[in-house]
């Protein structure tokens, strides 16, 4: 399962990163940032009082899967003139604060399993 999410996150970076030209044009850098905001947002828009306690582990297990892609992508956020560092703080901070939101739901519901 980890290996398809590498693989869509890929995809999804990829598709944000096409060209016309040999060079990056802007469209691409805005494209990739997008990327990694939008997958900020969906981790921060999350309602996991809704959600069971499988699914509020599964959606952390995805979003980790997403940032461990987004690490090994380097070279193609750089080409798309997009600093890793930056995205990964970026995508780190979503995760401690969705942390911080789903761990007391997660007690809450009486769940087992542990971000």
């Amino acid at each position: 399962m980890k290996k398809t999410a590498l693989i869509l996150l890929g995809g999804v970076l990829l598709a944000g990163c096409q060209t016309t030209n040999t060079e990056t044009t802007d469209s691409s850098t805005t494209d990739t940032t997008s990327t990694v905001t939008s997958l900020t947002n969906n981790l921060l828009e999350t309602n996991f009082p809704s959600l069971t306690c499988a699914e509020i582990k599964q959606t952390f297990v995805n979003y980790e899967a997403k940032m461990t892609s987004l690490e090994s992508s380097s070279s193609l956020l750089t080409t798309a003139g997009i600093s890793t560092a930056t995205a990964t703080e970026k995508m780190q901070t979503s995760y401690d604060t969705a942390k911080e939101i789903a761990t007391p739901v997660m007690t809450a519901k009486g769940c087992t399993e542990t971000l």
